[in-house]
């Protein structure tokens, strides 16, 4: 069987008017020299010749005809050379048949025989190979040019012949404008014929070429342009629209050999079917033609200025005044029409056009730096700034000068004002600045208060990205939906200002990932948790690594635990590390009723909260002494966690190491029996203190000292004491902020006095007036009735509570 490329043959011609059906020896047929196929794509023509060599022959005949007398003489010269019969017949249709005949080895092939002019095999050849669906739109294209330059037929005739329109036969045809080069290029493959039709818009074989480089051009991902990328820049780089020519289309003597733009065979307006597909009939497709009439303009126009006693700056010398940048400046110069030039709200000419005339001034003509071929009216800059000062001098003078003139001197006094105005804004700030300055470091007042330190935590919550935002939300206990409006209106409410921005260091410095340039890893996390933890930084870490691989490492077989040890008496200190971590195991009703460690996370940062209240300023002197510096600093340089949870807590007790100083164990010189009296007296100690417990109200004791020496500012604070915790934490209202530890001893119990018409508070963190001040207006049955302001115009709300859950304000 043959290929389907062969079947089509309705077109061609049939036996009848002198034709004969024959087998014919292949070799006794010469390959016609007019066929438009000139690819033959070599693996498929093996296909076709298994093919052949299975059915024992073509099905189907070629078309052959007489061998013109024109090529007997080649035909014998070449026949002796390969020493054989002469060939008797040229082909005309079915060389893919032929070819592949000869590669079966087949002797014969039927054929068609009949008696063809040139012109009439020719069309034969084109229309047989146009059915074919492999042939090229080269191919096909130099077929359709051959038809013609045979003088025989028409493009309308052609189009019938082959079923097209005469505007289908022209568009291929056009593919013929390519180079050589171009055309090669399109044989192989490289470029399609859609992005070929478009260099052959290029009249120039020179920009052809050129073009052809830049649309096959690759970028950083490897990916060619686009056909419409492609189109643009043919459009734009190698072609031009008339419409916007500096000289004259009509002028035929400005380039004489080429003539009008208008009568130019080259111009989209003089082709219906090139007008048609360019959208346009003002486009120039021939751009070195356009900037040969340009340079003529240019040439043109600097001779006339010249002729006028004007200096004119052109080429090379006008490149060079070019400015930096996008705009049109030049260098030394100020453009006389260009408003971007002037100092006023006028171009130059009308406010010094009337002095350069007084004076006889001619302006400079310089070729624009983004336009070729047009020239600018310009003045040096030290021209126009004398003319600037004399016209300012005449506005000064008399009422008698031009508009603009009076407009550039009232403009020139209100740019100086404006000037001197800004000048004296900054100064003034400037040195309430270095007063500021000079007054902290001399007196030392109390500047770093509640007001600054709220400003510089807004700053903090402001500059949060969406994921940290939503990770201290989760802490404190807001909804995860808007919480970076949340935070800045906490940041605008709460009493400690300074706590909320802790938080906003550790959770920006909380990335495991987190990796400076310079610096600590975790250095405001580890800074932080220094400063509040202290001594129990290193056990803190410790127990959470610990939590963490349990959680999250692969479980091995446990470690056989090492025996225990002597129950010996703590100092206070670490009596109080240690009923704090214990209080971190114990969950809330909250945390129980989720498996997510959010309340977890709440707790520990009202720990955090607890110990920064102890600590005051002292914490932050600490985190910034010779004691707390270290401490984080190899807190964040200790060991990764192990797969294993013993791993980790090697890992933990070599951070512990790395991070104590070296010290030399003191003798036993009788310290373990001081050590258990001392444990002994804590221990009476806190028998004897008051028990409080969850949703108790009490008040902290007066005269309370924090580590510094310096009083509690919670000192005489009522509260609510919260579950969950060893070591109390008392409530003091909404938030971690609000949040303070304290040993039993440090507190007394409350009970609220109200007083009808006195104000009060409700302490009762789960009522939904939590926190609110109110007047008791009554006591009834069933306890003290008070009313909660509304908005102004509103009815009051009222509630009734508790002694217990009110304190009584003064």
């Amino acid at each position: 069987m043959t290929s389907t490329h062969d079947t089509q043959t309705a077109a061609m011609p049939t036996p009848g008017a002198g034709a004969l059906m024959l087998h014919v020896p292949v070799m006794s047929i010469a390959r016609s020299l007019r066929n438009p196929r000139k690819h033959f794509d070599q693996a498929k023509l093996q296909e076709l010749a298994d093919s052949i060599k299975a059915t024992g022959g073509a099905l189907q005949p070629i078309l052959l005809r007489p061998l013109p007398e024109s090529r007997i003489g080649d035909e014998q010269q070449i026949a002796k050379a390969e020493k054989r019969e002469r060939a008797q017949y040229e082909l005309v249709a079915g060389e893919r048949r032929w070819r592949a005949s000869q590669l079966a080895g087949v002797a014969e092939i039927p054929a068609m025989i009949r008696p063809m002019s040139d012109a009439d095999a020719l069309r034969a050849a084109v229309i047989e190979n146009l059915q074919r669906t492999d042939i090229t739109k080269l191919e096909e294209a130099e077929g359709y040019r051959e038809l013609l330059d045979l003088g025989e037929t028409t493009a309308e005739k052609i189009a019938e012949d082959v079923g097209k329109s005469r505007t289908y036969v022209f568009n291929v045809m056009k593919i013929l404008d390519l180079c050589e080069e171009v055309r090669e290029v399109l044989r192989k493959g490289d470029i399609d014929f859609s992005r070929a039709q478009l260099l052959a818009r290029i009249p120039s074989a020179q920009l052809q070429i050129k073009a052809l480089k830049d649309i096959t051009r690759t970028d950083w991902q490897g990916e060619k342009p686009s056909y419409r990328a492609c189109e643009d820049l043919v459009q734009n780089e190698y072609m031009v629209r008339l419409d916007r020519a500096k000289f004259t289309i009509t002028d035929a003597s400005l380039v004489p050999s080429a003539g009008s733009c208008v009568d130019c065979s080259k111009r989209t307006g003089a082709n219906a079917e090139l007008k048609k597909e360019m959208g346009r009939a003002d486009i120039c497709t021939d751009k070195s033609c356009y900037e040969a009439k340009s340079e003529a303009h240019t040439a043109r126009i600097v001779q006339e200025a010249k002729d006028k006693g004007h200096t004119v700056i052109v080429g090379k010398e006008a490149a060079e005044l070019q400015a930096q940048g996008y705009n049109e400046k030049l260098l030394g110069y100020r453009r006389l029409d260009a408003i971007e030039d002037s100092p006023g709200d006028h171009p130059l000419r009308k406010i010094i056009g009337d002095q350069m005339k007084a004076e006889g001034i001619q302006p400079v003509k310089i070729e624009s730096p983004r336009r070729k071929g047009e020239l600018v009216d310009a003045l040096p800059n030290e021209t126009v700034l004398r003319l600037l000062k004399i016209v300012d001098g005449q506005a000064k003078a008399s009422e008698k000068v031009a508009k603009e003139a009076r407009q550039f001197s009232e403009s020139k006094k209100a740019q100086a004002e404006a000037k001197a105005q800004a000048k004296f804004e900054q100064a003034w700030r400037d040195a309430l600045l270095d007063r500021a300055w000079n007054t902290l470091n001399a007196e030392q007042p109390p500047a770093f208060n509640l007001d600054v330190h709220r400003y510089l935590a807004l700053r903090s919550v402001k500059s949060l990205g969406t994921d940290d935002a939503q990770a201290i939300a989760d802490v404190l206990g807001f909804d995860r939906v808007g919480a970076h409006a949340a935070l800045i209106e906490y940041a605008k409410e709460t009493v400690n200002p300074d706590f909320l921005q802790l938080l906003c260091i550790m959770q920006g410095d909380s990335r495991a990932t987190h990796n400076p340039y310079n610096g600590t890893p975790n250095e405001g996390l580890m800074l932080v948790a220094g400063a509040v933890l202290q001594e129990r930084l290193q056990a803190e870490i410790k127990e959470v690594k610990k939590a963490a691989a349990d959680k999250h490492l692969p479980k091995i077989a446990p470690v056989k635990p090492a025996a225990p040890k002597a129950d010996l008496p703590l100092d206070p200190a670490a009596r109080a590390g240690e009923s704090r971590a214990k209080g971190k195991a114990k969950k809330s009703p909250a945390a129980r009723a989720s498996a997510e460690p959010k309340t977890t996370a709440a707790e520990a940062s009202a720990a955090i909260a607890a110990a920064l209240q102890d600590q005051e300023s002292g914490a932050a002197a600490a985190a910034q002494g010779d004691d707390a510096g270290p401490v984080a600093a190899d807190a964040a340089q200790g060991l990764p966690p192990s797969p294993a949870a013993a791993d980790v807590d090697q890992a933990v007790t070599h951070d512990a190491q790395q991070s104590a100083p070296a010290q030399t164990a003191p003798a036993n010189d009788g310290q373990d029996s001081a050590d258990a009296g001392t444990g002994a007296a804590d221990q009476a100690a806190t028998s004897q203190a008051p028990e409080f417990h969850s949703g108790d109200l009490v008040r902290v004791k007066a005269g309370l000292k924090g580590t510094t020496g310096r009083p509690r500012k919670e000192c005489g604070r009522v509260g609510v004491v919260r579950s969950g915790h060893l070591s109390l934490i008392v409530e003091f209202g909404a938030g971690v902020g609000q949040r303070a530890g304290f040993e039993p001893e440090e507190l007394e119990p409350y009970t609220a006095d109200p007083i009808v018409g006195k104000r009060v508070r409700v302490l009762n963190p789960d009522s939904a007036h939590r926190w609110q001040e109110g007047a008791v207006a009554a006591l009834t049955a069933e306890g003290w009735k008070v009313e909660f302001a509304g908005k102004p115009g509103s009815v009051s709300k009222a509630a009734t509570f508790e002694t217990k859950e009110l304190e009584s304000l003064a």
